[in-house]
């Protein structure tokens, strides 16, 4: 299966389960944290029948699930799955920013980028700006960061901009370049929400570099979506188009880009019934879970709503994208912002005793006051929840994050686990983030997975271990972001 493909298909059709039972083959936790409806026991989503099957060099291996966990038939093929790929790995956007302060610049020599980062991004963006891109290693952030040097020179001093005032695009671009740039022999790579932001040429270009890495390195490379440009522009031979026909999923390979465009468009007609906006992909995943939880103990599914939760900006951004929403978002569409806890105290109006004038509010209080029923507040900062909700008992939730993301001898010291404890405002929430990075970074490296996989799963975690402690807010807060 060496090459680049497309695998698309209409909703439904099967490509989450997909891609999670291929992830499986280099994850052993995979079908843990990607099928939630077998760790339920009440009945709803249950894979008691659910049997995955894999074939690989001529044996076969089979997964069933025993109301405890994935078992398999027979068990001395167990590790077939694992010797099909030199290894697996599950890549999403990322667009995290490394913004160096000019006191970690000052006096920091700066290194040209490798030569085949600049060619592929100046492949992917049609330009020659990144062969004067350069790197700084950052001392005592144990981070690096990017910087372009500008054409001009100023006063005789060369000037740059950092990573903060990269396109969202760029930093996507790069960031998956990073990782492919030193791919394995013989490995299999998903990249999922492949879109990244880019321009519909950009994607064309970008499935191109990597149609050639995937040459250079004699691997495999899986990019999941429905990207019309991106379809009508490849090769037959790169598309995997699946078709669901009444529950039964058919794998076609090779068919004109015209097939496999055909429910596409009727899906792009049709709108959700709630979108959701956040601040962050934390929130966004925290969201997400909630959902899912929020289906597993609800009793009628046939009147929930479908849910798509979209990732805006800052406080202030989702509440002006929201209020804005309204002239092209379809009626029949509800839309609601879900805001991270720290923004309730700038959002909320003062209080105004009887006979006093009114203040002038603040563009959030004022955005809020008109928008109050479409705005919800999380419990928590997401981040500053897992601190807190580790913290409260390291032992518990370090044997329960093991267990949950399937790895073992995840440490993390008392010390380093309460020094968020005491701060407040931003310096509580970079140094809770910077504890959930870590972390979600071991867990990368015992998994053999991407950080912001290892993340995603420490929220779900987040919200499977929050959700019984506050039930009546929990609760309270599903019915209004979903009923």
């Amino acid at each position: 299966m060496q090459g680049a493909y497309i695998l698309t298909g209409a909703n439904g059709c099967g490509k989450t389960s997909l891609l999670v039972a291929l992830h499986r083959m280099g994850a052993s936790n995979a079908f843990q944290t990607g099928f939630p409806g077998a760790r339920q026991a009440n009945g709803i989503d249950g894979l008691e029948d659910a049997i995955i099957s894999y074939a690989v060099h001529g044996k076969d291996v089979s997964y069933r699930y025993n109301d405890i966990r994935w078992s398999a038939t027979p068990k001395s093929n167990s590790k077939l799955i694992s010797g099909a790929f030199s290894e697996v790995q599950f890549l999403k956007a990322d667009s995290s920013r490394v913004e160096p302060t000019p006191n970690e610049l000052k006096g920091a020599r700066k290194y040209p980028v490798d030569v085949d980062l600049k060619n592929f991004l100046n492949s992917v963006f049609d330009t020659e700006k990144f062969n004067h891109m350069y790197k700084v290693k950052l001392r005592g952030r144990n981070a690096e960061a990017h910087l372009i040097e500008l054409g001009g020179v100023q006063g005789r001093r060369k000037t740059y901009y950092s990573e903060k005032s990269f396109s969202l695009g760029e930093l996507c671009v790069m960031k998956l370049a990073q990782r492919l740039l030193s791919a394995k022999n013989g490995a299999l790579y998903i990249v999922d929400e492949f879109e990244m932001a880019l321009h519909p040429a950009a994607q064309i270009r970008l499935f191109e570099q990597l149609q050639l890495l995937s040459k250079k390195y004699n691997c495999s490379v899986l990019v999941s979506t429905h990207s019309s440009s991106l379809i009508k522009s490849a090769s037959r031979s790169s598309i995997i188009y699946l078709e669901n026909n009444a529950g039964n999923v058919t794998v076609h390979r090779n068919v004109y880009p015209t097939y496999a465009l055909q429910h596409i468009t009727v899906d792009d007609d049709v709108s959700v019934d709630r979108l959701v906006f956040v601040e962050d992909i934390s929130a966004k995943y925290c969201v997400e879970n909630m959902w899912r939880q929020y289906i597993a103990i609800s009793n009628n599914l046939q009147s929930l709503p479908t849910i798509r939760v979209v990732v805006i900006g800052g406080y202030k951004e989702v509440l002006r994208f929201l209020d804005r929403s309204s002239s092209f978002i379809p009626k029949h569409t509800k839309s609601i912002a879900a805001l991270d806890a720290d923004a309730e105290v700038p959002c909320l109006p003062p209080t105004v005793q009887v006979g006093m004038p009114l203040p002038e509010l603040t563009v959030p209080q004022s955005l809020y006051k008109s928008l109050q029923g479409q705005v919800v507040f999380l419990p928590w900062t997401p981040e500053v929840g897992f601190c807190e909700l580790f913290a409260q008992d390291l032992k518990k939730h370090l044997a329960g994050i093991n267990q949950y993301c399937g790895v073992m001898n995840l440490k993390v010291s008392a010390a380093v686990a309460r020094k968020y404890i005491g701060l407040q405002g931003k310096p509580l929430r970079d140094e809770c983030k910077r504890i959930v990075d870590m972390i979600s970074s071991d867990i990368a490296n015992k998994k053999s997975c991407s950080i912001e996989r290892a993340g995603e799963d420490l929220f779900a975690y987040l919200i499977k271990e929050y959700w019984p402690t506050d039930k009546q807010t929990m609760d309270r807060l599903a019915g209004k972001l979903f009923s």
